[in-house]
């Protein structure tokens, strides 16, 4: 009789002990489960990140082998429990929770689409299943996209909810899943889709169409091996703004880059604010500028000093502007004072001309880059007469001028600046080529000699100016004279080129101009010694101006 008492107790203990280590093992799981939640949640918010130059791994296969991992031990703990001997309710709904929870935040967005959509073009997007190699063979899986708007992106917080109304017609909106052996990866590509049409939302006071904001919606229904029902899976894709013209592309652009740069990670689709520290918007240009340029020369103290006074329209601001706020409608929606253009406009206008033709001179430190004509004086004060600096426009969307100091009517000097570069103009004559031309500008900032400095991209090509062979003319726009002021120089970067630097120890008073139109004549320079360029900082923004070596 104590022997069936003792046995009976004995048994009641190890099914106590049994129950409570499935508890603890099940809490453990929850644990690690949530870490792997919260790692692809960062993948994806990197991504979007990746949109305005941050840094991003898109290797997926670390997080995949996780998702397996874990789906394994569920799998493992789901048989445990059912040996228990007695149901355990409290368990095997804790178990079914992440088991679902698993199987649908393992649905990735691999490649997304394009974030500007011009209606009837072509684009592809792929999908990504990290238990790809648990799906239970069979019926193919076929995953289907369809385009929502913000408003449906929002309700689709209760999961399976799915929209009801189709506000796009969507070609080649299907994808099997396929899984490839080699690179291990199980995925859905969509070839060739466009959008055929789309439907617009009532807009809101001076909305554009470019600020509205869509996105691909992904769904399916997968069954895993070893478990007993399918699961309806979705994701949505980063936010697109569609267009039906390319002249929309600029502006729609914005509405991307204004997203990506000040959305929370965890936010209401797709809700961004309104205003935003300076010091946010002037981290998020330089990034972009670096990024779609592809250069590690990043924008210094002078630059961020003057796109803060042309966003502001305060040409004398100063102290520290760094938390002043920056407004969307600043940013792309109101032009700039007397100008034609936004800010954004006029921004990517510059990135455009500098990728495309002034990379390596940006890169080596040959150019300035962003400074108004007003701080010009500061710069080129007291130097002799010839001596040059290259600036980005600052009238005109991608334009690139060379700044000089001449010598003025009353026999003092006066600072010129040449009729600014387009994207045009350098495609009919390199940068490197018209400077080469232009004879009274002889020493770039601070007395190198422009031919030693710009050689290597001198081509040796000749032009017939005007189709007549005669020699240039160049159109100058204004001089510069002096005005009291003075320059705050906030938001430090990482290291100044060396014109920067001396323009730091050389700072005068301020300058403001007077228009005034001259004709030169140019000749071409006698060649010298050979130099070349090199790169003598250590940090990513490190270039200095320029460094000679024999």
């Amino acid at each position: 009789m104590w022997q069936k008492v003792a046995k009976f107790k004995g048994a009641k203990y190890f099914r106590k002990k049994r129950v409570q280590l499935l508890q603890e093992a099940v809490s453990s799981l929850e644990k690690c489960q949530s870490r792997l939640i919260n790692s692809i949640k960062a993948w994806r918010w990197e991504q979007h990140q990746a949109t305005i130059g941050h840094p991003f791994d898109d290797n997926l296969s670390p997080l995949q082998t996780w998702c397996e991992q874990l789906l394994g031990v569920n799998g493992k703990l789901r048989q445990e429990v059912m040996l228990a001997g007695e149901p355990i309710p409290e368990l095997q709904e804790r178990l079914g929770r992440l088991l679902q929870t698993l199987i649908q935040s393992s649905l990735m967005v691999d490649k997304q689409p394009p974030q500007v959509i011009k209606t009837q073009s072509k684009f592809s997007t792929t999908v990504r299943y990290l238990l790809g190699e648990k799906v239970a063979p069979g019926k193919p899986v076929l995953f289907k996209a369809q385009i929502i708007t913000e408003a449906q992106a929002r309700n689709l917080g209760q999961l399976g909810s799915l929209p009801s109304e189709n506000v796009g017609e969507l070609i080649n909106n299907t994808a099997i899943l396929e899984h490839n052996t080699s690179g291990k990866s199980t995925c859905a590509t969509f070839r060739n889709m466009s959008i055929k049409k789309i439907k617009r939302a009532d807009r809101k006071g001076s909305e554009s169409v470019t600020e509205e904001k869509f996105a691909l919606f992904f769904t399916t229904e997968i069954s895993i091996t070893g478990c007993d029902i399918p699961y309806r899976i979705q994701m949505i894709s980063v936010p697109v703004v569609v267009i039906v013209h390319g002249s929309q592309d600029n502006n729609a652009l914005a509405t991307i880059i204004w997203d990506c740069a000040f959305s929370e990670p965890e936010r209401i689709p797709f809700l961004v604010p309104e205003r935003v520290p300076w010091k946010q918007m002037c981290r998020t240009l330089n990034s972009k500028f670096m990024s779609e340029v592809g250069t590690q020369r990043c924008l210094d103290n002078y630059n961020q000093h003057f796109l803060a006074q042309k966003i502001f329209d305060k040409p004398d601001i100063a102290g520290d502007y760094s938390n002043m706020l920056v407004s969307w409608a600043q940013f792309n929606k109101e032009v700039l004072p007397g100008r034609p253009f936004t800010f954004w406009q006029w921004f990517d206008g510059v990135i455009e001309l500098t990728k495309k033709h002034l990379k390596s001179y940006w890169s080596d430190g040959l150019i300035f880059g962003f400074i108004g004509k007003q701080h010009l004086h500061l710069i080129l004060k007291d130097r002799p007469n010839g001596t040059f600096l290259l600036r980005f426009s600052d009238s005109e969307i991608g334009g690139i001028t060379i700044a000089y100091v001449a010598p003025s009517e009353n026999g003092g000097q006066k600072i010129q600046n040449i009729q600014p570069s387009t994207k045009r103009d350098l495609e009919i004559r390199s940068l490197g080529d018209r400077i080469q031309d232009i004879d009274f500008i002889t020493h770039v900032y601070p007395d190198l000699p422009k031919n030693d400095v710009f050689r290597k991209y001198y081509t040796g090509k000749s032009y017939l100016w005007g189709g007549g062979g005669g020699k240039p003319t160049v159109t100058l726009l204004s001089a510069v004279r002096p005005h009291r002021t003075t320059i705050p120089l906030s938001i430090p970067c990482e290291s100044e080129s060396l014109t920067h630097m001396c323009a730091r120890a050389h700072t005068h008073p301020h300058t403001h101009t007077h228009t005034h139109t001259h004709t030169h004549t140019q000749t071409d320079f006698t060649r010298s010694s050979s130099f070349s360029l090199r790169d003598q900082g250590n940090g990513a923004c490190a270039s200095p101006f320029y460094s000679l070596s024999p």
